[in-house]
């Protein structure tokens, strides 16, 4: 009886001992007030294998943890025996519900523990097992959110955070949710989908978003193998980690004695390492690059950068020999548009130039804080400009903190690892090709491949299996190129295929899966939201829509006249832009009210929170009092002749108001059949269109939108002659 005094005795002194010693070493702190009742289950997001403990050290109540058999052999396990309650499961899976639903009508403080070394962003399993655990409890849940451990020793997300010696430690206690109650009952998989959206919210909110592009680009090359090649291009290029910084400090050299600081200086190049250094050059020298759609024609170039104040354009003369774009060079000469060649600025580089930036690649952090002032988050870091595809492009400005927040909503979202190799043939004046196909693989250290046209169905295919790429970006245009010349291996290391610009079809996703075994996961975004607002993803998809609004995103639906399902859009978030660029050519910023983003889309949310577009506000036709869909007319015509492009448009008619006119590329493609299947289908006449024009040349823009402002200019040359 004595010994065992002594050894509760021990093992109390020894507890409190270990306690003391990491909740100082930690600095342990907690912020929030709460209320545990009998049937509140505690939810963490696990980042490393000390925040049982840490949790148990917090809490005064004695919390109960109900591991598996693989993770009670740890060596912590005995050490977290002295703070909580363990219940050790061998049956697994059902065996593991059955005693959380057990400890949860006992009264014990349970707590929903993820396995280690997995998550809830990669295991659909894990997220029905989780949702079946909270159905049959029918238990609140308190969310406590953990920030700190994952930049400790212990962490178990290395490959994504630099470490610290002495980390703070920060237990931050949420609102309690309810998941689930016995008036409504939900499914597991629902339940399990607003456990891995709680999870998804407390894991963004734990990035550190301070910090310009350029810091957290060095952050993302601490984190790169370095023994591994960082980037390559079409060119045959390629850099490691530390040559890429040193280039971006010795090319941005160059640029310093060209340009003002806080000057915006337009961007003209295709994707590329170039282009990357270039962009990255500036940054580091506190200039605003100014990316440029050379495809668009000169007009709307050279609006854009009146609209911007850009005085200068960086360009590649071999670029401008390749595209066959010296007219436009001409052009912009001619308008008092000042072009400088990267070319030039590598021969005006010096052997002196090239040792200081190697000595400055050796101390990047330290070099850059040294070449300027200090860079504010809610500066602008870069300005791109709408697509065009509805009318003149407009100037938008975004923040370092807006697109660190959209990467940083995806990284929440969809399960990337360090293993993973991004290619990009997405050109990188749009803010999909530029954020999600360059930037949030250099700040994450993956490794990424640039080719600088979308348009090489056969060249695109065959290296995308040679660089074993796992991440695809594309857009329904291209994708559906590629999988009528690609072979069934060309995809065959892809994990994921995002897709977004234009609406992908459902025949397109058939074909990718069938041919190649791989799934798209359409999203949704503007260059306004930098640019992704909802995603599918592998944990939460639903066919049909664009997935579920992005962690931090806030939204609201207004209701329309003539739309009865389904609203105009309203965003508000850290990822949506500060305004617009003053049309008034002043440079000036017109910022948003509120910080709420009118999208111009009219969509309809489900009981799920998908999103499901119906059109842009700008295409819709009003018929009889109600507003149609030129959207869904298009996506009719893309069920009845599969594989071509379709666009509807609408004209002012005199007498009978507006009618609905359809365009197909398909030779076939006529009215009767059109009425057919609405008349089969029992869908509106409403969308019968007035006219239907087959084999139709129809221009698309280089993400593979249609060019509608092109086609209603050609229409209106028609229709006047």
């Amino acid at each position: 009886m004595a010994k065992q005094r002594w050894q509760f005795k021990l093992s109390q002194a020894c507890g409190l001992l270990i306690k003391t010693t990491i909740s100082k070493w930690f600095r342990l702190k907690i912020q929030g007030h709460y209320e545990l009742g009998a049937d509140t289950v505690i939810v963490i997001n696990r980042t490393s294998a000390i925040d049982a403990l840490l949790l148990a050290f917090c809490f005064p109540e004695r919390l109960t943890f109900i591991l598996p058999v693989s993770l009670a052999k740890k060596g912590w396990f005995k050490v977290l025996r002295l703070f909580a309650e363990v219940w050790v499961n061998e049956a697994g899976g059902l065996g593991t519900v059955k005693s959380f639903c057990q400890a949860v009508q006992e009264g014990k403080h349970c707590v929903l523990f993820p396995p280690e070394h997995s998550t809830y962003l990669n295991d659909n399993t894990m997220v029905e097992l989780a949702g079946l655990m909270l159905q049959k409890a029918q238990a609140s849940v308190l969310p406590v959110r953990i920030d700190g451990t994952q930049y400790s020793i212990f962490s178990l997300v290395k490959d994504r955070h630099l470490m610290q010696w002495r980390p703070k430690v920060t237990l931050h206690i949420m609102a309690p949710r309810l998941l689930t109650t016995q008036d409504a009952p939900q499914s597991r998989k629902r339940v399990g989908r607003k456990l891995f959206l709680l999870l998804s919210e407390m894991s963004f909110t734990n990035w550190n978003q301070d910090k310009s592009l350029f810091a957290a680009l060095l952050q993302g090359v601490k984190l790169a193998k370095k023994s591994r090649q960082f980037m390559g291009d079409s060119t045959g290029n390629s850099l490691s980690t530390r040559r890429f910084i040193s280039s971006c400090f010795i090319l941005g050299r160059q640029f310093k004695n060209q340009t003002q600081a806080g000057e915006r200086v337009g961007l003209m190049m295709p994707t590329s390492i170039a282009a990357l250094v270039s962009f990255f050059a500036l940054q580091a020298y506190r200039r605003i690059p100014a990316m440029l759609n050379f495809s668009g024609g000169f007009y709307n170039l050279y609006a854009a950068c009146q609209l911007a104040g850009i005085k200068t354009i960086y360009t590649s003369r071999q670029f401008i020999i390749t595209a066959k774009l010296e007219g436009l060079l001409q052009e912009l000469l001619a308008a008092g548009l000042q072009i400088r060649f990267l070319e030039e600025s590598k021969a005006a580089i010096g052997l002196a130039d090239k040792i200081t930036g190697l000595i400055k690649g050796f101390f990047p952090l330290r070099t850059y804080v040294g070449l300027g002032d200090r860079v504010a988050v809610r500066e602008t870091a870069v300005i791109l400009f709408t697509s065009g595809s509805e009318g003149v492009p407009k100037g938008v400005a975004l923040s370092h903190a807006n697109i660190l927040a959209n990467c940083y909503q995806l990284i929440s979202r969809v399960d990337f690892s360090a293993a993973d190799v991004f290619f990009n043939a997405l050109p990188i004046f749009h803010c999909f090709g530029l954020t999600v196909g360059c930037l949030l693989p250099l700040f994450t250290g993956n490794r990424c491949f640039f080719y600088p046209s979308p348009l090489h169905y056969k060249i695109i295919p065959s290296l995308v299996y040679d660089k074993q790429a796992t991440i695809f970006l594309s857009t329904d245009t291209f994708l559906t190129g590629y999988a009528r010349v690609a072979k069934p291996r060309d995809f065959g290391s892809v994990r994921y295929v995002f897709a977004g610009a234009e609406k992908v079809k459902p025949e397109t996703i058939q074909n990718w899966k069938r041919i190649f075994g791989v799934s798209i996961y359409e999203g949704y975004g503007a260059t306004e939201a930098s640019p992704v607002i909802a995603l599918n993803c592998s944990i939460a998809s639903k066919i049909g829509s664009v997935g579920l609004p992005l962690p931090g995103i806030q939204y609201r639906v207004e209701a329309m006249e003539g739309i009865p399902e389904g609203g105009r859009l309203f965003i508000r978030g850290p990822n949506i832009m500060a305004g617009y660029l003053s049309t008034n050519c002043s440079g000036e910023i017109n910022y948003l009210k509120d910080g709420w983003h009118d999208t111009g889309d009219i969509v309809s949310i489900d009981e799920n929170s998908f999103v499901s577009i119906k059109g842009r506000v700008k295409r819709f036709a009003k018929l009889g009092g109600e507003m149609v869909s030129l959207t869904a007319v298009e996506s009719i015509a893309a069920v009845l002749w599969p594989g071509q492009t379709h666009a509807a448009l609408y004209q002012q008619c005199p007498k009978k108001g507006e009618q609905i006119l359809l365009f197909s590329e398909a030779p076939l493609a006529d009215k009767s059949t059109f009425i057919h299947y609405i008349h089969t289908q029992g869908h509106s006449e409403l969308l019968i269109p007035h006219k239907v024009f087959p084999a139709t040349k129809i221009p698309v823009l280089t993400t593979g939108k249609i060019d509608y402002v092109t086609l209603e200019r050609g229409l209106t040359v028609v229709f006047s002659s």
